[in-house]
Order: C-alpha cells, then structure tokens, then sequence
C-alpha cells in the first residue's frame, strides 16, 4: 500500500537506519517478520481492552505495561514521545505521593490509587504498542486491531446496557469501520460516514453524530476540491484554509444535530433535555455539563488538588453543590453523591479527574494529549485525503479532556498519540501531485491520490528504508520514502 506520511528523520539528523534503530535494517523476509506480526496484532487488541483484571487494573494497561521492554526501541528516539513519557511520569509520582500525604485528612481507596497511578504510566506505554505495532502492521491495521479490542471490551454491554450502541459499541465499530475504508475510494467513505451516521442517529447521540457529520463534510469538501483541481502551493497553506472550511463545517454541523434534537428526531429523550438545556440561562454547553461547575468550584477552593483515590469531604461535597447550583442545576437529585463523589473524584472532564487526582502535573499532561490531538488532525489536513479513523478518535479525545470522564479515554489515547509519533512535520507532507500509486501493491481507488495511513513510518528522529518503487520524477527534497507492507 501507498504510505502517505512521509518520514520526519530528514530534520532532524538522524543517521543510517542501522545506527538509529535495529529494528530499522530487520530484512523484511526475515523469519521474524511474521511471528512479530502476530505479536502486534494480539498486543495491539489488548490494548483495546479495558476489562478489568485482578486488582481492579485494566487488561491493556497490564499489557502495555508488561510489553514495554519489547516496544520502547520503537520509540526511545521519537522527540514528540519524550514530552508525553515525561509527564506521565510526573503525574503518577504527584498522584502517588499526593495520596500518600492526604491519608491524615481523607479517606484514601487504596484501588483508586493504584489504579489511577498505573493508567498514567500505562500511557506512554500504550503508545509505544501502537507504534511498535504500526511499524510491522501499518497505522491503519493498527488501529483497526485497537478498534477490535475496544468493540470485544464493549459486547458485555448487550447484556447490561439499554442503549449499548451509544455507550460503546458504536464508536468500536466506527474505528474498525473507518479503517477498513480508509484507502478505498471517498465514495466508498461517504457511505460508510452516512451508514453510522444513520445508526448514530436513531440511537440518541448527539455528540458522535456531530463529529462524524463534521467527517463527511470533510471528507465531501475534499472530494470536490480534488475535483476542480483545486492547488495550494504548501502543505502549511492547505491546512490553514483547510483548518479553516473545518471550523465552518463543524460549527454547522453542531448547529444541525441541536436543530435535530430539539425537533424530536434524535428522539424524545434528546429533544427534552436539548429543549431544558437551551431554555438556562448558563446556556447549552454549560446545563449539559454542570460539572463544569463543580469543577471551577473545587479549583478555587484547591488548586493543588487532592490525589489518587482520595475520597472527598463533606465540604468538598457542598463546594461542589454549590458550583453546579450556581449554573442553575438542582444538584440534590443523588448525581454527585453518587457518581461524582461515590469512590472516588470524578468530574466528567478527563484534564479536571486528573487534576483532581495529580494536580498540576496531571492537568498539563492532559492538556498536552488534547493538543497531540489537535496537532494530528492538523497534520493531516496537509493534504486533501484525510483519515476519517484519525479524525474520529482524535475528536472524540479532545471531547473527553475537556467534558468527558477521564474512563472513555484510554482506548483513544494509543491511536491519537501514536498516530501524532508516527507523522512526519506538517511542512514534509505528501504534496498534492505528488500522490502517486506503488503499483506493485496498491489498487486504483480512482482518486488520483496516495491512500491515508496504511504503511506507517518510524517515529520521528529516527531514518527509514527506502521503498524500491519506481515513482515519477519530482524534486529530491519531496521524494516519497516509504516501508513496504
């Protein structure tokens, strides 16, 4: 298959493949190759997996965990990896010790803490999976494996969920169905788009649906400015005027699926509560998410945070009462007692629980995921073929940092963020007649293009071998280096 991310070693000095990297100058034929295939595969749908084993602790954490020795050379030289890898570190030893010194004070869960400890070192450790696996797989295979996981972690829900689409299975399928037609034909895609749109649609979620219109709009501008042959001279400029037909699109699209909502076609339970929502007077975003509230409440009475598995007090309760009363929510309804505060802190927003849990250092490492995030999207308009599988995870992450429960986020993370290692600098992107196929290993998808994301290069700092297909002259500084599947 075609690779349309281009490597991101060139700048960055690298040397040959065999001094950066082992694994670089491995023979493709070589009797490992497949074993390692396997390998990928198994650890990559763990991964996905968020059971919970003994211990209360998560099946891919314990396997990213455990599978570190083998995946860290996959990313010991990626620069964008150290950042991340940094302050996951940091967050887990402030969470751990924040714990420890609230023992005096609070009520300490010894499993909320050692879960909550282990999930923020697991996240540099499932990223390296996926870029460890997306070496040998490809980024598309990867997070088609990832996706799988995710789908066998949600089947229980068949069982003991009354909208289990809603609630997981829907976005398993949507990752395993975008990746499947990533390199097909837009047509292809645009069915695909409007298919889950569909379901997504009869099954009450307005936030999916919204980014999924927002990926067909996309997906639609794209095919009809390839049609007319639309040409920016840069990677840099495309991605501005396409960030920008991005903000349009969304902002239409949410406009839509509230219209949707209040009419009654999402259903009735939607319409009520979109009609309730937009009649406060905190306005939309803020009466669906009172934890907002909640949240400012207990900054400001402490900063510092609490740490991992800390149980709150009394007060702290009634802080938090007060902050969503203040946006005018009834919070006597059972919610925070329950929800919220029942175990441990939860605040509907993954930077606030990490907050909550890690202080400082917990809210900037997940402020740096939502800006992977939307630094991977933005790569990936450098071009006028994105990757819809990207695109998704990586919106429905910067969702959940900012008003989504830190739970949702973990399968996303190894996607978004080894998708993020893995680009090359948005200036190295495939230029836009440049995107020729390797006609030894693709199929004509007739859009005259290179397909997104199926052979993934190496981290970037670190060199890659050069593909042996034949492609047409350009210029030296724009030649396509690519792995071969």
């Amino acid at each position: 298959m075609a690779q349309s991310w281009l490597p991101a070693a060139s700048h960055e000095g690298s040397q040959t493949p065999s001094e950066t990297d082992p694994e670089s100058s491995r023979e493709q034929g070589s009797p490992w190759r497949r074993p390692e295939m396997a390998i990928a595969v198994v650890l990559l749908v763990c991964v996905g997996v968020r059971r919970e084993l003994a211990a209360a602790l998560s099946v891919g954490d314990c396997a990213a965990l455990a599978a570190i020795p083998v995946t860290w050379t996959a990313v010991r030289k990626a620069r964008r990896f150290s950042l991340l890898l940094v302050l996951s570190i940091l967050a887990a030893g402030t969470a751990y010790i924040m714990s420890l010194l609230a023992e005096s004070s609070f009520v300490v869960e010894a499993w909320a803490r050692r879960v909550t400890t282990l999930s923020l070192l697991a996240i540099p450790c499932a990223v390296a999976v996926f870029v460890w696996g997306a070496r040998r797989l490809g980024t598309r295979r990867a997070a088609l494996a990832v996706g799988f996981g995710m789908f066998l972690d949600s089947l229980p829900l068949l069982q003991t969920s009354s909208n289990p689409w809603k609630f997981g299975i829907g976005a398993a399928v949507t990752i395993m169905v975008l990746s499947l037609v990533a390199d097909r034909r837009r047509l292809v895609q645009i069915v695909a788009l409007l298919g889950l749109s569909g379901v997504f649609l009869v099954s009450d979620s307005r936030s999916t649906l919204a980014f999924l219109a927002v990926i067909l709009g996309t997906v639609i501008w794209q095919a009809l400015a390839s049609w007319a042959r639309w040409h920016v001279p840069t990677p840099r400029r495309l991605a501005i005027s396409q960030i920008i037909v991005l903000a349009v699109v969304g902002i239409v699209a949410m406009a839509g699926v509230v219209m949707a909502s209040e009419s009654g076609t999402l259903g009735e339970d939607a319409q009520n509560r979109t009609i309730a929502q937009s009649s406060s007077s905190a306005g939309l975003l803020l009466s669906a998410r009172p934890e907002l509230g909640a949240s400012w409440a207990l900054f400001q009475n402490r900063p510092w945070g609490y740490g991992a598995g800390v149980k709150p007090r009394f007060e702290d309760l009634w802080v938090a009462k007060d902050g969503m009363a203040a946006l005018g929510y009834d919070p006597e309804n059972g919610y925070v007692e329950n929800f919220m505060f029942g175990g441990r802190i939860e605040l509907h927003s993954g930077v606030m629980d990490m907050w909550a849990a890690a202080s400082i250092p917990g809210g900037l490492l997940l402020l740096l995921i939502a800006g992977m995030a939307l630094t991977a999207m933005m790569r990936d308009l450098g071009r006028l073929k994105a990757t819809p599988w990207l695109f998704f995870a990586a919106l429905t992450v910067v969702q959940n940092v900012f008003v989504g429960p830190w739970s949702v986020l973990p399968a996303y993370l190894p996607i978004v963020l080894g998708a993020a290692v893995l680009q090359p600098p948005l200036r190295e992107a495939v230029p836009l007649d440049a995107g020729h196929e390797d006609a030894g290993n693709e199929s004509d998808d007739g859009s005259g293009e290179t397909s997104p994301s199926v052979s993934a290069p190496a981290p970037a700092s670190e060199s890659h071998p050069q593909s042996g297909a034949a492609t047409s002259p350009q210029p030296a500084h724009l030649e396509t280096k690519r792995l071969r599947q």
